[in-house]
């Protein structure tokens, strides 16, 4: 469903008296909160490309795997996973203040073990010194509906009923609980078929730390 049959839809419930830029500031309300709520399966992206600047900031890289420019600090919202696919080695989080006042003063080697953030900005620590190919997994920072759409095309109807619940609010129309339960029936649909992707295994935990570090 486009944005103008979203906006037409719309219009099918008597709101043809207003504006369509009024209409696309709803949608795009709508939109944001369902897309913000959750990290979805339909913002994951997954990339790969070449450090070779020598510096910790990454910010404008492109991907191997589709020749696409991508502008990290326009699009990345969360990092699932950073892969130093080089040399073999899982490049793990860390809180700035940690990489300030603690790993700089301890900088053993030249490998990159760590990724921060400060704001959006996106850095490496330590920076690498040669040529790096890294693979990221990523969440994607949704843009306005005039720009995408990322929901499933299944499931775009939960944007207009989230937009109705809003422009009824505004009326201060009593419709507008109707709406918020019919909104929230389809948000709930699409957890359900969205979440479940496969139903040969039911899902496991992975031990991720050293027996080791076990308590017993």
């Amino acid at each position: 469903m486009t944005l103008d049959e979203m906006i037409s839809e719309m219009d099918l419930y008597g709101f043809e008296d207003l504006e369509d830029d009024q209409k696309t500031l709803l949608l795009d309300e709508a939109y944001f909160d369902i897309v913000t709520r959750e990290p979805w399966p339909f913002l994951e992206n997954l990339i790969q490309f070449d450090k070779t600047d020598g510096l910790s900031r990454v910010n404008v890289v492109t991907d191997t795997l589709t020749g696409d420019e991508i502008i990290l600090e326009d699009t990345l919202g969360a990092v699932l996973s950073l892969i130093d696919v080089t040399n073999d080695w899982v490049v793990t989080p860390e809180r700035t203040d940690v990489i300030e006042q603690n790993y700089r003063l301890d900088a053993l080697d030249d490998l990159t073990s760590h990724y921060y953030f400060v704001g959006y900005k996106m850095f490496l620590y330590p920076a690498p010194t040669s040529s790096t190919t890294y693979r990221m997994w990523y969440t994607h920072r949704p843009q306005s509906l005039q720009v995408e759409n990322l929901l499933p095309r299944t499931h775009h109807s939960v944007i207009v009923y989230g937009a109705l619940t809003k422009a009824y609010l505004v009326n201060d129309d009593p419709q507008a609980a109707v709406f918020q339960n019919l909104f929230e029936q389809k948000y709930q649909s699409m957890r359900n078929d969205l979440w479940m992707r496969q139903y040969d295994r039911t899902e496991r935990i992975h031990v991720i730390t050293d027996s080791t570090d076990w308590n017993y």
